[in-house]
């Protein structure tokens, strides 16, 4: 497997980012209404109705959001065999196949979130019987993956020269897990951090071990302004610290705390989702590996009590809040033009009170940004 030529993804700085799964996957669903809008469709909503009063977002900007991940293959636009001439928005087996991410993202909120986030506390496993917690762990070998024991390697798809796009926006929303105004709290706050273009980049280059800021923008692209404001947001969410590395003059490097590291499983699965449905026709650009096994990493999600992967219809919610149906599964398959055959389904955390207001302390000394918040993007 060549694991004398790999390195720590903490130690290395990183390959290409731009063209890689992750970035693609983000390209997809790396904004907050996508990742509410895929949250809600878990839990069985399929009407535009449903998504606009869950997720809080404008009529224009759900109607875009809609759009974009019905023509991404992971939503699809049907008639409504209920209400003649109206449409739902049914998850795809391509969707489906996010629902590791949920569990992923539903284990971050369950650990960093404030209290009054809007997440059941409980999740059990019906297929043993057992309450448990959603663990990555790698495929190969049955150990949970964690950062340190991560190298990577150059791909299959290396040294094709994949086209770039532009990102969408570099515009953040003015709505938080604090500020959020829909009936649908959970994930929120995970948003607030995943749910836009560029912020996930920035972690994952972190992830890879860069830590000044001039390394970061000549890897990921991103303007220095733009960049100034995400590694603000990031202090802000102490999901990275600022750390002085030299004195005269004064320069400081930006380290993962434990609340980012614990986003890792995030990325990881996000990545291997990517892999599957989004990389070029060469391969991804870069792979994976797991130190304890040598294996290119496939990870799964899987329960913390029996060891056997998380199903769809497998997990149900319990706690304050809890859904009468907190684990959906699609009654009606969702007609796919993907050209791969479904292997995932359906669920997510329920609907419970408004989130309270989370707050970090301000961060001091950042150099300064210059952008503007929106709503929609």
């Amino acid at each position: 497997m060549g694991r004398a030529a790999a390195a720590p993804l903490t130690r290395r700085a990183s390959p290409r980012l731009r063209g890689s799964s992750v970035t693609r996957a983000i390209r997809l669903i790396g904004d907050r209404w996508a990742i509410l809008v895929v949250r809600d469709a878990f839990q069985g909503e399929r009407r535009f109705e449903q998504f606009l009063e869950r997720t809080g977002a404008s009529r224009a900007t759900l109607t875009r959001r809609l759009h974009s991940l019905a023509a991404s293959g992971i939503l699809v636009r049907a008639p409504s065999g209920e209400s003649p001439g109206r449409f739902e928005y049914r998850l795809t087996p391509r969707g489906r196949e996010l629902f590791p991410l949920s569990m992923v993202a539903w284990n971050w909120e369950r650990r960093w979130a404030p209290r009054g986030a809007g997440i059941p506390m409980t999740l059990r496993h019906r297929d043993c019987g057992h309450e448990m917690r959603p663990e990555t762990a790698c495929s190969a070998c049955g150990r949970i993956l964690v950062l340190q024991e991560v190298f990577d390697r150059p791909g299959p798809g290396a040294r094709a020269r994949v086209p770039v796009r532009a990102v969408r926006s570099l515009r953040l929303s003015t709505l938080t897990g604090a500020t959020h105004r829909g009936t649908q709290p959970a994930l929120a706050h995970i948003a607030d951090i995943v749910g836009d273009p560029w912020t996930p980049l920035v972690l994952a280059a972190a992830f890879f071990g860069l830590r000044r800021f001039d390394a970061i923008q000549r890897e990921i692209g991103i303007a220095t302004n733009t960049l100034a404001a995400r590694l603000e947001l990031l202090v802000r969410r102490r999901i990275l610290e600022r750390r002085p590395y030299q004195q005269l003059p004064p320069r400081f490097e930006y380290r993962l705390t434990d609340k980012g590291r614990d986003l890792f499983p995030y990325a990881l699965v996000l990545n291997a989702w990517g892999d599957r449905w989004l990389a070029p026709p060469g391969g991804p650009p870069f792979q994976l590996v797991h130190h304890g096994c040598g294996q290119v990493i496939a990870p799964v999600v899987r329960c913390s009590h029996c060891h056997e992967p998380l199903a769809p219809a497998a997990v149900s919610s319990s706690g304050p809040g809890r859904r009468a149906a907190a684990v959906t599964q699609q009654s009606r398959p969702a007609v796919s033009t993907a050209p791969r055959p479904p292997s995932g389904a359906a669920a997510s955390p329920p609907r419970t009170a408004p989130a309270a207001a989370g707050r970090t302390d301000p961060h001091a000394a950042m150099p300064p940004a210059r952008w503007r918040r929106r709503d929609a993007s």
